[in-house]
């Protein structure tokens, strides 16, 4: 349920509630572009320009509005976290999705359908439909409790799939080869990636880097708060250990969806897509809403960029005090060894790329499930 809608409208703003509203991630940032916040001012500056800011609502944002009663009021939307939300769809010309229903189980779409068409109708009046949106088919009689990957058809399958392989190989090269030093679980880890998908994505990359970053707690406790953050927050949200193979596929789905969020948001401006206002189509400048805070501040120090001269998207990462740690000098230097051979070597592209796919996730399935001492179900 991609449902796009536009309106401008006025009304005062509300108090901010910093570790519980939604907030709003740009995924890309050009070269010199600091961090900013989303707000009706710059979403207005942006239409004055000729764009259009249209905001992803992530499955936790939507699962916020479920909260919300038949009527809500402002302090409704304030309870859950959603009034800076309210703001910019009534202070500000914007365009919404509801692109996290995607994440969700069958059935549960309907009830966050409901629940996303009721706010908003309650704090949008005079919105339309985009008349090119698209909807999430679904079948509300399944009895799934989690979606499944090996079940999503071929476009889901192909668009979340790197990201699912690379997470799950992290947790099973960390199981399977703990007694190797971090340095060397990190280059089997990339080695693996290569020989399976042939593709290597920054992202995942810069992931799997904190992923085999072992320190003790004193260690820990060292390091700057802004990066005990960080470690911390990747840790939760991506790296995580867990102890069947049931939790490590949900895990791992779950961290896949959080960068289909933003590889989706980088993909839509690398497309240029727009939106159709009837008198004329307008380019969109994509951002992601989130009540996930974690997600929200790993961004501010993992982002895109583009490249100079260029559309191509750059991962930018912040390595302030990283750069002079022994560990860090390793990986880095595995990894521009391995991807500066296969440049060298002609790396083109791969043709097969959903075969690979659905033949890495059955193998590191199994042997995830075999590390674990589990039958795979």
């Amino acid at each position: 349920m991609n449902d796009q809608k536009t309106l401008v409208g006025d009304v005062n703003g509300g108090r901010m509630r910093e570790n519980y509203e939604i907030r709003f991630i740009k995924p890309c940032r050009h070269r010199f572009e600091e961090h900013r916040d989303l707000t009706p001012q710059y979403a207005r500056n942006v239409f004055a320009s000729g764009r259009m800011v249209q905001i992803n609502l992530d499955n936790c944002s939507i699962q916020r509005m479920e909260r919300l009663p038949a009527s809500p009021s402002r302090s409704d939307a304030e309870e859950v976290g959603l009034l800076p939300l309210v703001d910019l769809l009534t202070q500000a010309p914007v365009c919404l999705t509801a692109i996290g229903v995607n994440e969700m189980p069958e059935n549960k779409v309907a009830f966050a359908k409901t629940a996303y068409e009721n706010f908003c109708a309650s704090f949008w009046p005079g919105h339309r439909d985009d008349v090119e949106a698209t909807q999430r088919p679904y079948d509300p009689a399944s009895t799934a409790k989690n979606v499944s990957f090996s079940k999503l058809n071929d476009g889901e399958r192909l668009a979340y799939g790197c990201a699912y392989v690379s997470l799950l190989q992290m947790q099973n090269i960390a199981r399977r080869y703990s007694q190797l030093l971090p340095e060397q679980r990190f280059e089997c880890y990339l080695h693996s990636i290569v020989g399976m998908l042939d593709i290597v994505n920054a992202f995942e990359l810069e992931l799997a880097k904190y992923a085999f970053w072992s320190l003790n707690a004193t260690e820990i406790n060292q390091l700057p708060q802004s990066l005990q953050d960080r470690r911390r927050d990747i840790h939760q949200n991506f790296t995580k250990l867990w102890a069947t193979t049931e939790k490590c596929r949900l895990a791992a789905f779950n961290g896949a969806m959080d960068i289909f969020w933003l590889n989706g948001a980088n993909f839509a401006d690398e497309l240029g897509l727009t939106l159709d206002m009837g008198f004329k189509r307008v380019p969109l400048e994509n951002w992601v809403g989130t009540t996930d805070h974690k997600l929200f501040r790993i961004c501010k120090d993992i982002h895109s960029t583009f490249g100079e001269g260029s559309q191509l998207k750059h991962l930018a990462v912040s390595r302030h005090f990283l750069d002079d740690m022994t560990y860090w000098k390793n990986v880095d230097g595995i990894a521009h060894a391995i991807l500066f051979y296969r440049r060298r070597a002609g790396y083109s592209g791969v043709d097969n790329l959903l075969e690979r796919i659905d033949a890495s996730v059955k193998y590191v399935e199994q042997e995830l499930a075999e590390v674990l001492g589990q039958s795979l179900q």
